[in-house]
């Protein structure tokens, strides 16, 4: 695809194909000393190679403007008396997907949409739309296009700039994107200040709408699903196939080729791994979060109202974990009975996770095949669900000793050693202090008493200004600090999970919604 500029095409064919002369090309290095004059000479590229190597910093990278950074590209990927043509847009940025991978790859594309298709019409040239292909492209799950992340992020800049045509950047990189399903690109700008907390939920207005709501539907249960790969349905067999390593008898004598070939074949299944992961996923946990509301069969009953949010960790590439809140239907149960339901729905030991006089109910309703999947059970939530890692996000501060055991404990609480009586449920006050101002503000109001002579503390006469922590009941010889989990569901999932209860806990669902929401992406 590379055309001499003094070839001898006709001017008129040369004239309607879009060409430019910028592109990464090998390059050959010549040699220190030329035979000519005898004078020194190296590539330029060579020279801003090493100019860049010596501005490396070990703790902060040196980055140049947009227009710096444009400036080197052009000198260094330049190549003269060389024109490329760029009727083929997709082909020419991504040839290993497209016609040069077509000569000896079966699965190669087929054809690429003209330099014409990337402009406003909708359907130019009677061809699909650049967001049908864009998701034509990411879905094909027997083309290379779906596992490449450089390609997935190549469709999606090319509908946000087509978003955001006659918009000011400056909206766009403060309030970003989200989906539309009227936009031709699928696009919109995001709202700021606004959420009809459905879809997406990325404004603090939408988190106070949502802690408002509570008030009229109080939730009852604090739940989070992270996926594991190994076991939950839906994904397991992905990852047997690819940790089995059998996808390599479909590599032509893969043992044959050396390590350095081979790991590049297994970083090539990594990256097709995540898609296709990453896809499955979104399926699995929309059917999985589809059965939570709908079901009425398992234990926890009717869902009344139900919230859920994606998250993904900023310092992981795994998959998304869920977060939910969820109200349950309370029937003709009083404030009482109701409390006593919700906490019977928490299991918070491996002992207790499934009682011996459960396991013929958990055969009947498929959740176990056989008493041996009761035993299985058990060891994998011994595994998966004990607190034993820590990190960051999971320590807090005690002490300044100077000792990093003493200084730091674990913000999870031990469901025996950390209670009153752990064979009953418990609801401990939360420690949370008052300014003076705002306690003369709600002693105005009469929402706050002063303590009277010989009294610590003063009295709040309203339950949200008293939060509190719930303590789940316990067999007392449980020593593993094991997330609290629904029964039925970790039966299924196998997989992490937590779940805490809210019921009876005043102001704490207002300040899960403030926490998750502002500390979470969606």
């Amino acid at each position: 695809m590379i055309d001499d500029m003094n070839d001898n095409k006709p001017s008129s064919a040369r004239e309607t194909i879009p060409r430019v002369n910028g592109a990464v090309e090998e390059v050959n290095l010549l040699d220190r000393t030329s035979s000519n004059d005898g004078e020194i000479r190296v590539p330029m590229h060579v020279l801003f190679n090493q100019a860049a190597r010596i501005c490396t910093r070990w703790n902060k990278t040196i980055k140049g403007t947009q227009m710096q950074r444009s400036f080197v590209q052009r000198i260094v990927s330049t190549i003269y008396g060389y024109s490329f043509p760029i009727l083929f847009f997709h082909a020419m940025l991504f040839p290993k997907h497209f016609w040069c991978n077509s000569r000896h790859d079966r699965t190669a594309t087929l054809g690429c949409a003209p330099i014409s298709c990337f402009r406003k019409a909708t359907y130019p040239d009677g061809f699909a739309s650049t967001l049908d292909q864009a998701r034509t492209y990411a879905t094909h799950a027997s083309s290379s296009t779906s596992t490449d992340d450089n390609f997935t992020l190549h469709c999606y800049g090319i509908q946000a700039n087509a978003a955001s045509r006659g918009l000011d950047s400056r909206l766009a990189i403060r309030t970003g994107f989200s989906v539309c399903t009227t936009s031709t690109s699928g696009l919109k700008l995001g709202e700021s200040d606004k959420s009809q907390l459905n879809e997406n939920l990325d404004s603090g207005q939408g988190a106070m709408n949502l802690s408002a709501a509570a008030h009229k539907l109080g939730c009852d249960a604090f739940i989070t699903y992270t996926p594991n790969q190994k076991d939950h349905p839906g994904l397991r067999h992905l990852h047997d196939w690819k940790e089995s390593r059998r996808w390599t008898s479909n590599i032509e004598r893969y043992d044959s080729y050396p390590p350095t070939m081979q790991r590049d074949f297994d970083m090539s299944m990594e990256m097709a791994y995540t898609h296709t992961m990453t896809r499955c996923w979104l399926e699995v946990r929309k059917l999985w979060l589809q059965f939570i509301i709908s079901s009425t069969t398992t234990k926890m009953g009717k869902v009344s109202h139900a919230f859920f949010r994606d998250e993904y960790q900023e310092c992981s590439g795994n998959l998304c974990h869920i977060h939910g809140l969820i109200g349950f239907d309370r029937g003709n149960m009083d404030d009482e009975e109701f409390k006593e339901f919700v906490c019977s729905l928490q299991r918070n030991s491996v002992g207790d996770l499934v009682a011996a006089d459960e396991v013929q109910g958990f055969i009947d309703s498929g959740l176990f095949k056989n008493e041996h999947d009761w035993v299985t059970c058990r060891a994998k939530a011994e595994t998966v669900l004990s607190h034993t890692m820590h990190n960051s996000r999971c320590l807090r501060r005690v002490d300044y000793t100077g000792v990093y055991d003493k200084d730091f404990v674990c913000r999870k609480l031990h469901p025996v050693f950390d209670s009153k009586d752990c064979k009953v449920d418990e609801f401990h006050d939360l420690p949370f202090s008052f300014s003076e101002a705002c306690l003369r503000i709600l002693e105005s109001i009469g929402l706050y008493t002063p303590p009277v002579p010989g009294e610590a503390n003063g009295t709040f006469h309203h339950e949200i200004l008293q939060p509190k922590r719930h303590l789940g009941a316990v067999h007392p010889q449980a020593r593993e600090n094991m997330s609290p989990v629904m029964s039925e569901h970790f039966a299924f999932t196998l997989s992490m999970q937590n779940m805490q209860v809210i019921t009876g806990t005043n102001g704490v669902t207002r300040y899960v919604v403030k926490v998750r929401m502002h500390l979470s992406d969606f």
